[in-house]
């Protein structure tokens, strides 16, 4: 199984996200899980893929063509497969279509691109896959607040919750990824 991990590349944030984000990688990796992900080398990203490395998985590192120009310094180029890729939309689409699950840790405007995205491709019924937030030390309490917000005011129907998880525990959530069946609704359970 492929799990794509969404998150930071940022090299300011606090060491206890990379440092729970590299932790979640080496699991994932001793139970049999490669990486798909962003190449980056730094952040969250790069402690998800010093993580899998660490407990012997696989990385598939997805950039665009302009990192290697621009952006070189924050690229891991020693991933076991690399792909390069045109633009941020077709690096997104083959992470999406590598991926046999997908887990937002902490980020920025990016993650919350990318969670967003696969979240609504599952909303239409475009996938099945596993979404999961991994919520390390309550980072998404306010996101996880504002679509309850959503929610409540009717912007949102409710069973879009059922979409994805919120864990803050590595076992709940390995869990979930293996045994997610969507509670055997269609898309027409989320219109």
């Amino acid at each position: 199984m492929n799990i794509c991990v969404f998150g930071a590349a940022s090299v300011t944030i606090d060491k206890k996200y990379t440092d729970a984000v590299e932790e979640m990688g080496e699991h994932l990796a001793k139970r049999g899980y490669n990486l798909v992900y962003g190449s980056g080398s730094t952040g969250n990203m790069g402690a998800a893929a010093r993580g899998f490395k660490k407990g012997g998985g696989k990385t598939h590192g997805v950039i665009p063509n302009f990192f290697k120009e621009d952006l070189n310094e924050f690229v891991d180029f020693n991933c076991d497969k690399m792909t390069f890729t045109e633009s941020m939309r077709e690096r997104k689409a083959v992470m999406e279509r590598e991926a046999d699950a997908f887990i937002i840790t902490p980020g920025g405007i990016g993650t919350f691109e990318e969670f967003f995205e696969v979240l609504t491709l599952k909303q239409l019924g475009r996938h099945r896959k596993p979404i999961v937030i991994y919520n390390i030390n309550g980072y998404y309490d306010n996101m996880i607040a504002a679509m309850e917000h959503s929610i409540g005011e009717g912007f949102i129907r409710p069973t879009c919750n059922t979409l994805y998880k919120v864990f803050n525990d590595l076992d709940g959530m390995i869990e979930y990824i293996e045994n997610d069946d969507m509670n055997g609704m269609t898309l027409h359970d989320f219109k």
